[in-house]
């Protein structure tokens, strides 16, 4: 019998297989994390012989790799401030064993500390206790630090079964260049060390840990500063005592518990071959290993001969117990058939019987069949009777009947009954649906004449169809009725709506159009179409006569949106319209007064304002815009034209014709006349001076000024009247000031305002003024479209 699995047995498993977690014990400043970064660094480098040490995890290499670096430096590590897991693996030879170390803070393994390194301590496979080889000269303080470790002890043998740590235990005695530099014994004498200043530690390695060592350590060497600083040349000493011991130890105490776990579990060859492949993975050369394997292999062909044995008896058994079991199955079917049950009873007991024995034809061939048969009678015999009762769904039993017409031919005649009964059934039941829906009154009249339609068409044959054609010709005459009524109803609707104010005929012809699409045999359709023709003519005449009140009432505006009506209307009724011809009259009589009133807007503004020759190039334009046709457009072209030139910089000449000055105004020497001339200035630009007419009030000059005057709309212009008798002296001054139309000033007479009217000057050239035709008086009798 195998052995069961229990929780003792798992922990010693899992101790045995998993990683090996190592205690490595001490008190602040005692060395451990120094000691620990050193064994870490000699070994890893070869410095120990037979001995590698190597970092699985990458934050124990980071961490022991800043410590050795501190170090080598010349600086001591930093004490350790948060508890650290550390991976390692030692190797020694082909041996590899997995480590788990934590360096720790000194402080939490001192007495009264409940620390979590001490859970991690109460299991661990071996232990390293680090004493100061020296350490203080105080003996309370050393009782101190050996209270410490015996309360660690204490820990062990309180959770073991005798009075054993049950674990190996190595005491290293750290800083031992210290022993060695005042005089003390050498470190294979370390003992005595022990024996003098750690007695009571001694005394419970050898009470209570049989499997103890002691070793003299050194981190730093023999040439260590006495300042405990590192040296610049390290010397580590006995490092490579404590991990030989170490993996010695672990071997021993893997031994051990292979060992127990066997003893524990000598039948449980799973178990015990995870621990021996865990065993042969750690030391695949050693020479226990030959003996597991050959008890191992022993064991597994007991347990292969046992399980032979047990398969052979359990399968005979189980034969003898199935043939009893078809027997006894076969005789409680016969027995229950013979009670005179229900056919479909039956049938269900034999198909139980055949599907809980399926091993009786191997035992009982003759019962077999003769079961079979009895259940294919029992099913025949029980389709019929569902057949003629209704208690099954039709195409369920028709499959049915198709199974047993292969399985069981000799019962054809009974089968083809059967199919005939369903028939009969299914038809009646589907007549008996279809009428009772046929005389819901909830249910559309249309929905219940297409389903009898239908329910004749797929079975013309039906023993129903007079029925059907009756109950057809009720629902056909309700139908008419409600046809009938819904169309009086529609149309009486269009009637209230088109006695409603401004109706929307629109809407009345396209729901009157849409219902003689949809019935044109309807007994209301001549009437349909004579509201169709009513509305026609109403929504015609209606929309003229909004055209013409619009324009009607903005006779003189608006011309666009007035025209946009009567448009309107032509599109509208384009066909049949009974004012086409009015509107389109209208539409040529707006555009007349349209064309006439832009372009008196533009006159007008023109006369009113004749020097404002912007704004009326604006109106013209937009005259233009909406009459490109129209009968001012010549003119207004012509005057966009000559607009067009006086903007732009042009030359033009200009005479001098005559003068008349007071006398008053001019200086006179000797009874003589003034002497008198004129300079122009047009743009800033000079003309003159004309010739000097001497002495005379009322020269002629009649000078053309020689140089053509260049001038532009918005150029100013400046005459100046000129007396030259013994010294030039400015008689008169005009300026155009504002006027963009100064040009204009040197054709025709000029008056200077400041000479108050004694001063006369009259030009000539051949400057023009654009100028517009007035409009004709607009026709009062072609009146508006409704007069």
């Amino acid at each position: 019998m195998s052995a069961r699995r229990s929780p003792d047995l798992d922990a010693l498993e899992r101790r045995l297989t998993g990683p090996k977690r190592i205690a490595l014990f001490g008190h602040r400043a005692v060395g451990k994390t120094t000691l620990l970064a050193m064994f870490y660094r000699e070994a890893s480098a070869g410095g120990v012989p037979g001995i590698r040490l190597a970092a699985v995890g990458a934050r124990g290499a980071e961490y022991l790799a800043d410590k050795i670096a501190r170090i080598e430096a010349g600086e001591p590590p930093a004490g350790t401030l948060t508890e650290t897991d550390l991976e390692l693996r030692l190797y020694r030879g082909p041996a590899r064993i997995d480590l788990i170390v934590k360096d720790y803070q000194g402080e939490h393994v001192a007495l009264g500390s409940d620390a979590s390194i001490l859970e991690f301590f109460a299991d661990c496979d071996a232990v390293l206790l680090c004493l100061e080889a020296v350490g203080s000269d105080d003996p309370a303080e050393r009782r101190r630090r050996q209270q410490e470790v015996e309360h660690l002890l204490e820990r062990y043998i309180g959770a073991s079964d005798d009075t054993m740590v049950g674990r190996p235990v190595a005491l290293l005695l750290t800083k031992y260049d210290r022993v060695l530099a005042a005089g003390g014994p050498p470190p294979d004498r370390a003992e005595e060390i022990v024996e003098a200043r750690f007695g009571m530690t001694r005394h419970a390695l050898a009470s209570h840990a049989p499997r103890s060592a002691v070793f003299a350590v050194s981190s730093y060497g023999t040439n260590a500063p006495a300042d405990g600083s590192p040296p610049d040349h390290l010397e580590p000493m006995g490092l490579d005592g404590p991990l030989l011991w170490l993996v010695e130890q672990v071997e021993a105490t893997d031994r051990e518990l292979l060992e127990w776990i066997w003893d524990l579990s000598p039948k449980d060859a799973g178990r015990l071959g995870r621990c021996v492949s865990a065993f042969r993975k750690r030391y695949p050369n050693s020479p226990k290993l030959i003996e597991y394997r050959r008890r191992l292999r022993a064991l597994r062909r007991r347990s292969v001969i046992r399980g032979a044995f047990r398969a052979i008896g359990a399968l005979v058994a189980l034969v003898a117990g199935l043939a009893v079991y078809d027997a006894a199955g076969f005789y409680l079917a016969s027995n229950y058939e013979r009670q005179g049950h229900p056919p479909p009873e039956v049938a269900r007991r034999w198909e139980e019987f055949l599907a809980w024995h399926p091993t009786q034809p191997l035992f009982w061939p003759d019962e077999s069949r003769i079961a079979r048969t009895r259940r294919d009678e029992a099913r025949v015999a029980s389709a019929k009777l569902r057949a003629e009762v209704g208690t099954v769904e039709p195409d369920e039993l028709r499959g049915e009947l198709a199974a047993l017409k292969e399985t069981a031919p000799d019962h054809l005649p009974a089968i083809e009954e059967a199919e005939s009964a369903i028939r009969r059934r299914e038809a009646e039941r589907r007549w008996q649906e279809i009428r009772a829906e046929a005389l819901l009154p909830s249910k559309p009249a249309e929905d219940r004449l297409e389903m009898i339609q239908q329910f004749l068409r797929d079975d013309p044959d039906t023993p129903f169809a007079d029925q059907a054609v009756e109950l057809a010709s009720l629902i056909r005459k309700e139908l008419d009725e409600q046809t009938a009524r819904r169309d009086r109803e529609v149309v009486d609707a269009w009637l209230v709506d088109a006695r409603l104010p401004d109706p929307d005929y629109l809407d009345l012809i396209e729901r009157a159009r849409t219902f003689l699409e949809a019935r044109p045999d309807s007994p209301r359709a001549e009437e349909v179409r004579g509201l169709i023709d009513d509305w026609l003519e109403r929504l015609d005449r209606r929309d003229f006569d909004r055209a013409v009140a619009f324009e009607e009432a903005s006779p003189q505006h608006g011309f666009e949106e007035q025209i946009r009506r009567y448009r309107d209307y032509l599109h509208d009724h384009a066909e049949g319209g009974l004012y086409v011809e009015q509107a389109k009259a209208a539409i040529s009589r707006i555009e007349r007064r349209r064309d006439d009133y832009l372009y008196r807007q533009a006159f007008d503004h023109w006369s009113s304002h004749p020097g404002d020759l912007a704004e009326v190039a604006r109106r013209l334009r937009d005259y233009l815009s909406s009459n490109p046709e129209g009968q001012y457009a010549a003119a207004a072209r012509s005057f966009l034209a000559r607009w067009e030139e006086i903007t732009r910089p042009n030359t033009y000449r200009v005479t001098l014709v005559r003068g008349k000055v007071d006398p008053s105004l001019t200086k006179t020497f000797s009874g003589g006349g003034p002497d008198l001339g004129v300079v122009l200035y047009v743009a800033g630009e000079k003309h003159g001076p004309s010739p000097v007419i001497p002495n005379s009030t009322e020269p002629v000059w009649n000078y053309t000024f020689p140089r053509p005057i260049r001038w532009k709309y918005g150029d100013d212009v400046v005459i100046q009247l000129i007396d030259n008798d013994w010294s030039d002296s400015t008689v008169a001054t005009l300026r155009s000031g504002d006027d963009p139309l100064a040009m204009r000033v040197l054709d025709g007479t000029v008056r200077p305002s400041r000479s108050k009217g004694k001063v006369l000057l009259e030009f000539r050239s051949d400057f023009e003024l654009p100028r517009l035709p007035p409009p004709r008086q607009y026709e009062k009798d072609e009146g508006t479209a409704g007069g």
